[in-house]
């Protein structure tokens, strides 16, 4: 056993590293990499006619919406009801005029969102 020990090796071929030789003295210290993600979770929010506390999902804020009154179906219905009983003199425009016939759009103050709607009709 000693004989095999001590032979020199064959030409051309090289005895494999040892373990200690093929490992690093100080391995490099990586940390891994942690992300952290924020997930909101909040009731179905439902839009009115006034503006509402909720949370934008573009800025991430909660926010009090801020609110635009647009003619709707409720408008022009009321338009063509007043048209009919008689109202033709431009007494039927007049639910143009009344913001508690239109729709109401909610919007973000801060980042301008679209956040939602609410339709009288």
């Amino acid at each position: 056993m000693s004989a095999m020990a001590s032979a020199p090796p064959l030409m051309g071929f090289q005895q494999p590293p040892s373990y200690e030789e093929t490992m690093p003295v100080n391995p490099p210290l990586t940390s891994p990499m942690v992300s952290v993600q924020t997930i909101y979770v909040q009731q179905g929010v439902v839009f009115g006619d006034s503006p509402v506390q909720t949370h934008c999902p573009v800025c991430t804020q909660f926010v009090l919406t801020r609110t635009e009154h647009k003619s709707g179906t409720m408008t022009w219905l009321s338009c063509l009801a007043l048209s009919f009983f008689g109202c033709i003199y431009g007494c039927c425009l007049i639910p143009f005029c009344a913001d508690g016939l239109k729709d109401v759009k909610h919007y973000c103050p801060n980042c301008n969102n679209f956040l939602g709607i609410y339709k009288r009709l």
